[in-house]
Parts: C-alpha cells; structure tokens; sequence
C-alpha cells in the first residue's frame, strides 16, 4: 500500500478542516441579465444514501481510521469521444490509499431525474494498477470507470457520486460533455478570484475562508450567461479540489470544470506554470477547443495563455504590471464583469 510523502502541517490541517468544518453560507447567485443563456445546473441533488457494509481487508479499516480525502476528476469531453470518471480513495495526512476496496458507484445523468446506479467498482491496488487515462496515473486507490461502456452522456452537465462500500464516505466529480462550437474561459483561482495569493493560508490556521475579489464572480457570471463555459485550474493539490469547490459555490461562483494537481502538495512558479500548459494540452487534444478568454495574475500566467494561443485582448490580468503581451491588465471585476458580457446567439442545451 502506498502513502505519500507528509505533507507540511497548513495543509494538513486544512484537508481536516474540509473535512469537518461547518457548512458555511452560500452566497446568492448574480441575477441573470436579460437576454442571458440559462444557469449550468448546479447538480446539487442529495445523494444516494450510503449503505456501509464494512471493509474487505482488515488493513483498510486502519486506512481508514484517519480522515477522508477523497476526490473525483472533473471534466470536459465531447458526445463521441472517450468519456471516463476517475476518482480517488485516501485517507490522512499522508494521503493513504484505499486498495481493493469496493465502491458504489451512481450517476445523475442531465443533472436531473433519478441516480442511476452504475455498479460496484474496485480500488486499485499496486499489483493491479490502471494505465494512465485523461493524464491521470494510477498510483493505487483509483477508480476509472468507462461510461462509453453504457449509455454514452449527451451533451450537458452530468455528475458521478462514488461511495466507499465499507464506510459510507464518499466524492463525486462533473463530466461537461460540449456541444460543437463551444466556447471556454480558463480561469486561474489563488491571487485572481481570491484577495490574495496565499489567501488559503489564513483559512488552513483556522481563520475565516478567503474573500474573492470584488465582482469576479459577477464576471464569471458574464461569461457564463453568454454561453461560455467555465474551466476552473489551479495547482493546489488534489485533494482540496473538494474544498475549492465548496468555495467557488459559497463565493457565487457560476459551475464549471475544475481542475487541480494531480500530487499531493500541488506546484508552484515554473512547476505550476508548467502544469496549467499541460491542461490547456489537454483541452486541446480532447476537444479542439483553444480557450477563448484567460484569467489570471502572474506572470506564469501570460506565459500559459500565450503559449495555448488564446487571443491577447481577451487575456485579462488582475492587477499585474510588466509585460502582458497584448493581455488587458485590470483592477476591478465589476467593471469588468459589464464588458465581458454580450447577448449569445444560441445557448447550449
């Protein structure tokens, strides 16, 4: 079985946080502007409810003795191509694999109707590892299941709940099938949503969940209401992508596709930069699509969109100087926010 390296203590102690801590309040969705393609459905349907049966293998219930960390992967796919659910089984701090270990599997098809349920899956194991799909490698504890194999996802919003059989806890992820022509904005999260850089940080000591910008869930509201889709990538780690998750929902953030590392204590400067290239790879390979708007703060940032060849007047950078190579700097989203939006000439289903 394997564990990763312990992570430092801050993050630690925020993946307990996400864990236990309270539900917080959810802010109000920005009121629709007239003429405005219809919300993504938030897909927040309770989910089926956990049946724990108990562990296959006596070692699991010691993994399993620490808090849960589990997360699913979110992603973009189009009707015909390959479309996969991916998630992740671990516990505490040093990020413990659950091996061989059953998991429930359902889907909410549409974002609508009744869960399907999908089947019972295994964990993998590192005698039974899955080849790497979608970018992601199998390190243990993973789940990839192939949903081609039944009934192919139309276009729309989809979700796919996962719960571990011998306990109850459980992750879920989004699949975005697009439909041609679509559009996508990338968005980075730390420094150009949130107030600071290291906003997080405060949080994961048991201060108050950072505060975003003034506006910029109005801006991603723009976009979205003008039939845009939203990619969320940051280079935390990949088990905050429950929490960051919960964050962009209580911040009134529209639903998108979000994407962390794939490691347990995320990337910074060049290794960070690097990774977000990778993702728009990613996009590229899987959809065709070249994102058609850019957020960011950094200078990794202007780097990252340049290369994935996003158009610079659409490349727009919160509150940084220095070389933008033709992106548009700017330091207040409200203002932003009634730029960005134009009435669209048809609304994905």
């Amino acid at each position: 079985m394997r564990s990763a390296p312990l992570v430092p203590l801050a993050l630690a102690a925020l993946s307990f946080a996400a864990c236990a801590g309270a539900p917080r309040r959810v802010a109000a969705p920005a009121p629709p502007r007239e003429g405005a393609c219809p919300a993504r459905p938030a897909c927040d349907a309770p989910p089926p409810a956990a049946l724990p049966r108990g562990f296959r293998h006596t070692r699991s219930r010691h993994v399993a003795s620490g808090w849960p960390r589990h997360r699913g992967r979110d992603l973009f796919v189009r009707a015909e191509g390959p479309q996969w659910a991916i998630a992740k089984f671990a516990y505490g701090p040093q990020d413990d694999d659950l091996e061989d270990e059953d998991i429930e599997t359902y889907l909410l098809r549409g974002c609508s109707g009744d869960w399907e349920r999908l089947g019972t899956f295994r964990t993998s194991d590192d005698d039974h590892l899955h080849p790497t799909t979608e970018g992601i490698p199998d390190t243990g504890g993973r789940v990839y299941l192939d949903l081609t194999a039944g009934r192919r996802l139309e276009v729309g919003r989809h979700r796919v709940h996962l719960a571990v059989a011998g306990d109850g806890t459980s992750a879920d992820l989004f699949i975005e099938v697009l439909p041609p022509g679509a559009r996508v904005a990338v968005t980075d999260i730390d420094g150009t949503l949130t107030s600071g850089e290291a906003a997080m940080v405060g949080e994961l000591l048991g201060g108050a969940p950072p505060a975003a910008h003034p506006g910029a869930a109005e801006a991603m509201h723009a976009l979205a209401g003008s039939g845009v889709y939203l990619f969320y990538v940051t280079a935390r780690p990949e088990w905050l992508v429950g929490s960051t998750r919960v964050w962009l929902r209580e911040q009134g953030f529209p639903p998108g596709i979000l994407h962390t590392t794939i490691g347990v204590t995320g990337a910074f400067g060049r290794a960070a930069a690097s990774y977000k290239t990778i993702e728009l790879g990613w996009l590229k390979a899987r959809t065709g699509i070249v994102p058609s708007f850019g957020f960011g703060n950094m200078p990794s940032d202007v780097a990252t969109y340049t290369a994935a060849g996003i158009a610079p007047s659409h490349c727009y950078y919160h509150e940084l100087g220095g070389d933008l190579r033709g992106g548009v700097r700017h330091d207040d989203y409200r203002r932003l926010a009634r730029a960005l939006f134009s009435r669209p000439t048809a609304c994905a289903p």
